[in-house]
């Protein structure tokens, strides 16, 4: 991806608008306290039925100036082996809440991805009990809020929405390679198992991949907001956000190339009928076929993503 410089004007629109958004949000307090509330209940199963030794909250639910309605509520488990840790994830995909809930086992996270979950998350301790309002959840915040959200001047404000997009970005991979770990296993245990369990597996491996896309819609749905300051509504917003990304834009280059948005718009598709129709109904043979692909496709859309934040750190650069 060749790299554009931005103009002084260009540059000095992006960041007003930068500062405009971060100076302006409004903090949605009972959206906060109702997710405040689904992650101790989400601990409380954890603890109770699963023995979980550590349940922790991460990502935007600590960061309450950037959690919306389609934000995603992340969970770190500790003290689970590999088939616990998968009862505990089917089991938090059926809980009954408002928010999507992700779900990773920090014992299994390497790396960078697993220092800044630790560095981020609040623990929710087994004997904590829910809030009963905001002001217990400010007062578990605050501290967190002081040492990692407010900058302490204003002109590091565009500094730092570069920086925590290019983290976010990066986080939401490694979490989508996660669940892609669990694709490939569910498509080795179709080769040993009998015909009677192959749907529940094959639907299991359709879940997954509907959260591959999602996992990378997240990402887009973060740069269209912080990048682009322009997200697409209406019956078909999907794939409008889809386009946008490969639109450049006054504000950056091509999120993704017009082939990768052709490949990834099949797994929309897929998504869509995940989402909408009864398991029984869906084509497995599809379902299988996506399954196989996803690993390549998942490779090319991480290369365009690192190519996409490298361009942030390169203008960032150029000034």
């Amino acid at each position: 991806m060749s790299k554009q410089k931005m103009s002084a004007d260009q540059l000095s629109a992006c960041r007003k608008r930068l500062e405009q958004l971060w100076k302006s949000r409004i903090v949605d307090e009972g959206l906060l306290h109702r997710a405040w509330h689904t992650v101790h209940e989400v601990a409380a199963l954890l603890y109770e039925e699963f023995d979980a030794t550590q349940v922790a909250v991460f990502g935007s639910l600590t960061e309450p100036m950037w959690f919306t309605s389609k934000s995603d509520i992340d969970i770190a488990v500790s003290g689970l082996s590999h088939d616990m840790y998968d009862k505990a994830y089917s089991k938090i995909m059926d809980f009954d809440s408002e928010f999507k809930i992700d779900f990773i086992n920090l014992d299994t996270s390497k790396g960078i991805f697993r220092e800044r979950v630790k560095h981020q998350a609040i623990p929710i301790e087994k004997s904590m009990r829910s809030p009963n309002g905001m002001t217990d959840v400010w007062r578990t915040l605050y501290k967190h809020l002081q040492q990692q959200v407010f900058p302490a001047k204003d002109e590091e404000i565009y500094e730092m929405n570069r920086k925590r997009l290019t983290q976010r970005i990066n986080d939401e991979l490694v979490k989508i390679s996660e669940t892609l770990e669990r694709v490939t296993r569910g498509l080795e245990k179709l080769e040993v198992v009998s015909i009677d369990v192959r749907e529940f597996i094959e639907n299991t491996i359709a879940t997954d991949l509907a959260d591959v896309y999602r996992g990378i819609e997240n990402i887009f749905l973060r740069i269209a907001r912080e990048v682009d300051m322009y997200v697409p509504t209406g019956s078909r917003w999907h794939k409008n956000l889809l386009a946008q990304m490969v639109e450049q834009r006054p504000e950056r280059p091509p999120v993704i190339s017009e082939n990768t948005s052709i490949q990834l718009e099949k797994l929309l598709e897929f998504r869509h009928k995940v989402t909408n129709i009864y398991g029984r109904e869906l084509v497995y043979e599809k379902t299988v076929e996506h399954a196989k692909s996803i690993d390549e496709l998942f490779t090319t859309v991480s290369q365009e993503f690192n190519a996409f934040t490298d361009s942030l750190a390169n203008r960032q650069e150029d000034e």
